[in-house]
């Protein structure tokens, strides 16, 4: 209503000016009945009424929609019944068609984009199982080089693969019961040949009762692994040590991964999650994509897990996964 009465404002406005203009024509042409004048100008904003009223009744709907219409879903409902409401209700369908044909468009494009990535991925996985086949008998510095650099094509396609797979996370995920312990055991025997190429040892830090979290396995596995690459990447040459740890704190499990590398500046620290961000340390080594904690920020949220990072230069990096709920047995 407020609406209605804002957008008809100027009509009430001219309608007064007109009543005083008549009134005043009317008195100093000599005719000064009181009585008239004051009939003709209630006759005259009775009229101006009875019209609005008209013209509510006719589009009462039409600016309730604009007023209230909050829906994220484009619905449009039939507007009112006058010239306008007809007109505005068509133009309004049309346009929202073309909206939706291209939603849909852009949709089913990404769509195909995915599935092309997913499949390209895939038929690459298998030259370089083909290659890890070739060189495992040799232990040579320059297939130790080789390796290093498989695993750099591996961690890249990840990244590729699971980078594109993000934005339909909501159809690719499963909630089941994961036994930490033995879900952390798995991850670290999965990168024994990164831990072995780089020179790093895993030490595990685990309660003996089994504790089960609630997550999506792929997923998690994913996003720990990214932080894994990340510590032994930037651990190399400056410790031979990686830790992992597994608590209970409170109703919560916390999982804590932590190396004694170079750690991360205290500059980069409110950035290290921006997708594509290298900060100091990526300049440095060439090592980093500026995706990996992106995507695990990102998995990390769409999980409903939290993530805290704390790092000091020259003393290492630790990253702590809390569970929101945790059963033991």
């Amino acid at each position: 209503m407020r609406l209605f009465l804002r957008s008809h404002l100027s009509l009430f406005f001219i309608t007064f000016i007109q009543g005083i203009f008549v009134f005043g024509y009317y008195w100093f042409l000599g005719f000064q009945e009181l009585d008239h004048l004051l009939y003709v100008f209630f006759i005259q904003i009775l009229s101006i009424c009875l019209y609005l009223v008209y013209r509510w009744i006719q589009d009462a709907q039409l600016y309730r929609w604009v007023q209230e219409h909050q829906n994220e879903k484009l619905h449009i409902p039939h507007m009112g019944k006058s010239a306008f409401s007809e007109s505005f209700y068509e133009r309004l369908r049309i346009i929202t068609q073309l909206y939706e044909n291209k939603v849909h468009q852009v949709q089913s494009d990404l769509n195909e984009r995915i599935t092309f990535i997913n499949q390209w991925v895939h038929q690459m996985k298998t030259p370089l199982s083909v290659i890890h086949l070739l060189i495992q008998e040799h232990d040579e510095e320059v297939f130790q080089d080789i390796r290093k650099e498989l695993y750099r094509l591996e961690d890249g396609f990840k990244t590729v693969l699971y980078s594109s797979r993000l934005s339909l996370f909501e159809k690719d995920y499963t909630i089941e019961k994961i036994p930490l312990q033995a879900f952390m055991d798995e991850i670290i025997m999965e990168n024994k040949r990164l831990f072995i190429q780089y020179k790093i040892y895993p030490k595990k830090m685990f309660p003996k009762e089994t504790l089960f979290v609630f997550s999506d396995k792929k997923w998690l596995q994913f996003a720990i692994g990214q932080i894994i690459s990340n510590a032994v990447k930037y651990s190399s040459n400056k410790s031979n040590k990686l830790l992992f740890k597994i608590e209970k704190q409170g109703q919560h499990i916390m999982l804590e991964i932590q190396d004694f590398g170079v750690g991360i500046p205290s500059q980069d620290m409110r950035r290290v999650f921006d997708p594509y961000f290298t900060g100091k340390n990526g300049r440095l080594y060439h090592e980093s994509t500026g995706m990996g904690l992106y995507l695990v920020k990102n998995i990390m949220s769409k999980l409903q897990h939290e993530i805290e990072l704390e790092s000091e230069v020259g003393n290492g990096t630790t990253f702590k996964i809390y569970f929101s709920k945790y059963i033991s047995e």
